[in-house]
């Protein structure tokens, strides 16, 4: 499964739970009609930003042997800090294993 399906695979299941919000984030450089370039959103931002029973939580999606680049470890130190929770997650039994600890 690639990062990409299992992201769809997860934004399904939390759009199945009450009271959750989430959305999958996208940040990166687009290029204008006149070749101009500006970033969207945060570089390192978690691939899925949701809040489940009132907890702010990033989720990063990574396979089996992706890791994390310095752009998110700080992402997930400034999460943490904040006092919400970030996660990467490798599969469908680590966001459950995730949301039955909640």
């Amino acid at each position: 499964m690639t990062e990409n399906e299992l992201q769809r695979e997860i934004l399904n299941l939390l759009s199945h739970i009450p009271n959750t919000y989430c959305f999958r984030s996208s940040s990166g450089l687009i290029r204008t009609e006149k070749g101009n370039y500006f970033r969207t959103g945060k570089r390192g931002c978690p691939d899925i930003v949701c809040c489940i029973k009132a907890r702010f939580i990033g989720l990063e999606v990574k396979k089996e042997k992706g890791k994390l680049s310095a752009f998110q470890k700080q992402a997930r130190e400034e999460i943490e800090k904040a006092g919400g929770k970030y996660a990467v997650v490798r599969n469908m039994e680590d966001i459950e294993l995730l949301i039955s600890k909640l």
